[in-house]
């Protein structure tokens, strides 16, 4: 059974599961499991990480983010050392650890969920939970407009580079975003202004209800993995409430 084959629902609640374990589970040891059962099942259904590639990127800039702030904010263990106004306790790594930990799930959740299907499918999920279809359709056209915005971004840069615009390193990069920005930003606001005026042209809104060209139908594995998700949760947060009342 493919990723493709799952219904959007079902994914959702794998998607809140994962979000609830990383909030809720406090221990290295079990994040790391979570993690582990999260790539497991998505390499599972797809056969490839390849698509987590720029997952990398984001997570070593944020455990960089996480480590610093620990070692500076971190007053919790020990004091290991002190140079001036820095004091580096021994708890700083451990909790830098379990926070990489919790936000590279999140990252890699978000990641998954949110390329595991087609922006008609969480449009038609939407549509599902009784959300009128003109706000449901924001969903479906803002991840549209995605790939083409950044379409747009590049040829920006390229058609800015023909003319001169420097964009060798870094710094160069920094330096090219006001130039490079204000273009995207009208190309941004005229393709939404044409996209607003075709869908009006077409009658979009008029009627209060609306038909697809394809439906979602909840097949009896997706009732069960659902039933499953929902079962861990209520077994989780019920292990935390009883014992406080």
């Amino acid at each position: 059974m493919g990723l493709s084959k799952l219904d959007p629902r079902t994914k959702l609640a794998w998607y809140a599961l994962m979000i609830y374990l990383s909030l809720s589970v406090g221990t290295a040891v079990q994040l790391c499991l979570a993690l582990l059962v999260c790539i497991m099942a998505s390499l599972i259904l797809t056969g490839s990480l390849k698509q987590y590639k720029v997952m990398i990127i984001i997570i070593l800039l944020l455990g960089l983010q996480i480590l610093i702030i620990q070692l500076l904010f971190c007053r919790e263990g020990v004091l290991l050392y002190q140079w001036g106004i820095l004091k580096i306790y021994s708890e700083a790594v451990p909790l830098a650890i379990t926070g990489i930990l919790k936000g590279s799930l999140i990252v890699f959740a978000s990641m998954q969920f949110f390329t595991s299907a087609s922006p008609q499918d969480f449009t038609l999920m939407l549509v599902k939970f009784n959300i009128p279809y003109r706000y449901a359709m924001l969903v479906g056209l803002s991840a549209r407009f995605l790939p083409l915005m950044k379409a747009e971004y590049i040829s920006i840069v390229d058609s800015q580079r023909t003319r001169g615009l420097k964009m060798e390193n870094v710094w160069d990069n920094l330096k090219g975003v006001i130039p490079t920005f204000m273009p995207f930003l009208y190309r941004a606001v005229r393709r939404s202004t044409e996209t607003a005026l075709a869908m009006e042209l077409r009658g979009y809104g008029r009627s209060k209800t609306r038909t697809f060209s394809s439906d979602l139908t909840i097949k009896h594995y997706d009732i069960a993995l659902i039933l499953a998700i929902l079962l861990v949760i209520i077994i989780s947060l019920a292990s935390r409430i009883l014992p406080l009342i």
